[in-house]
C-alpha cells in the first residue's frame, strides 16, 4: 500500500461519537467525490472512489446518519485496482440528505462548506478529514513532501482553504488545468495537518522518516565537503611538488635559502601532509599561513624559470 492509502486507512478508523462531526465528515466526503447526476441519468448523486476502505466508511456514515444503504457497484480498472461507486437515489430522502449536509441551495445542489456544518473546530477538522478521504493524497515522505486536496469547484476550494486557516493549518491553493488544488509542501506543516485530521500515527511516521532523511543528507554533505577538501589539498600539493621538482632540476636549486630548501624537501617526502602538518615538521615550526607563503614563493620562482 502507498503512504497515502495508509493515511486514509488510519483516518477511516477514527472513532466519531458526535453526530455533528459524523455529518461534517460525510459532507466533506461527498463534496469532494460526489457527482451530481442529470435528470436523464435518473438524478441524484454518485459517489466514486478507488479506495475500498473509503467506500466502506462512506457507507457506514450514510447508514448511521440516514439509515440508508445506497446501491453499490464495483468496476475493475485497467491494470490493477477497482473503482467503487455508491449512488444516492432521489427516492431515498435525497433532498433531506442534501439539506442536512448543507448542499441544498435555492432548490438545487451546490457543493460548498455550510458555516452551520463547520461551526465548531471538531467539525471543521471532520470536514477536512472527509475532504481528504474524498479528494486528497499525500506523497510518500521518502520521496517528497506534498499533501493536496483537489476539486472541480472554485467556491469549495476557497471554503476548504478557509477551514485550514481557521484551524491554524498552513495551506495554499493553485489551479491545475481545470481543477483547483489546495496543497501543503512543508514536512512539519503536513504532519500538523495529518495530526489535526486524526492520522497521528502517520504523522509520527513522517517525522521519523524526515529525521532519517535529514541525518543522511547531513552525512552526505559532510562527506562531500571532506571529499572536496581532500581533492583541493591533493591538487594544491601536486602543484607544489611539480614546482619544487622544476626548481630542483634548475640552476636555482643551489640558491634556495635553508628555510625554503627544508620545506621543499618536506613537501616532496610528505605529499599527503597538510600545511599545518608541514609546519610542525620544520626544525623551527611555523604556522599554516607561514608554510603557505613559503610554498607560494617556491611556485612563483618555478613559474619564472
Amino acid at each position: 500500500m502507498s503512504f497515502s492509502s495508509d493515511v486514509k486507512s488510519e483516518l477511516c478508523r477514527t472513532v466519531i461519537e458526535s453526530p455533528c462531526c459524523l455529518r461534517a465528515e460525510l459532507a466533506g466526503l461527498l463534496a469532494l467525490s460526489g457527482t451530481i447526476l442529470s435528470e436523464s441519468d435518473g438524478g441524484g448523486l454518485r459517489f466514486r472512489t478507488e479506495n475500498e476502505t473509503v467506500m466502506l466508511r462512506t457507507q457506514e456514515l450514510l447508514a448511521t446518519l440516514f439509515a440508508i444503504t445506497p446501491p453499490k457497484s464495483v468496476m475493475r480498472k485497467k491494470g490493477t485496482g477497482h473503482i467503487y461507486t455508491l449512488r444516492l437515489l432521489k427516492n431515498q430522502n435525497f433532498v433531506h440528505i442534501m439539506k442536512t449536509l448543507g448542499f441544498w441551495r435555492d432548490g438545487r445542489i451546490k457543493f460548498a462548506v455550510d458555516p452551520f456544518i463547520t461551526a465548531e473546530s471538531c467539525c471543521r477538522r471532520a470536514f477536512l478529514r472527509g475532504a481528504f478521504l474524498g479528494g486528497g493524497s499525500v506523497n510518500a515522505p521518502e520521496k517528497s513532501y506534498h499533501l493536496e486536496i483537489e476539486t472541480h469547484y472554485h467556491g469549495l476550494a476557497r471554503d476548504i482553504l478557509q477551514l485550514f486557516e481557521d484551524e491554524q493549518l498552513s495551506a495554499r491553493s493553485v489551479m491545475r488545468k481545470s481543477n483547483f488544488v489546495i496543497y501543503i509542501k512543508d514536512s512539519e506543516e503536513i504532519a500538523d495537518a495529518l495530526t489535526a485530521l486524526g492520522a497521528t500515527d502517520s504523522a509520527l511516521d513522517l517525522y521519523a522518516i524526515k529525521v532519517e532523511k535529514d541525518m543522511k543528507n547531513q552525512i552526505n554533505r559532510r562527506v562531500n565537503c571532506e571529499t572536496a577538501n581532500l581533492t583541493k589539498t591533493a591538487n594544491a600539493a601536486a602543484l607544489q611538488i611539480q614546482a619544487i621538482n622544476k626548481l630542483m632540476d634548475s640552476r636555482f636549486a643551489s640558491e634556495l635559502s635553508p628555510a625554503l630548501l627544508e620545506l621543499a624537501n618536506l613537501r616532496l617526502n610528505n605529499p599527503e601532509a597538510s600545511l599545518s602538518e608541514l609546519g610542525t615538521m620544520l626544525d623551527e615550526p611555523i604556522s599554516k599561513s607561514g608554510v603557505n607563503r613559503r610554498l607560494q614563493k617556491l611556485i612563483t620562482m618555478a613559474e619564472q624559470l
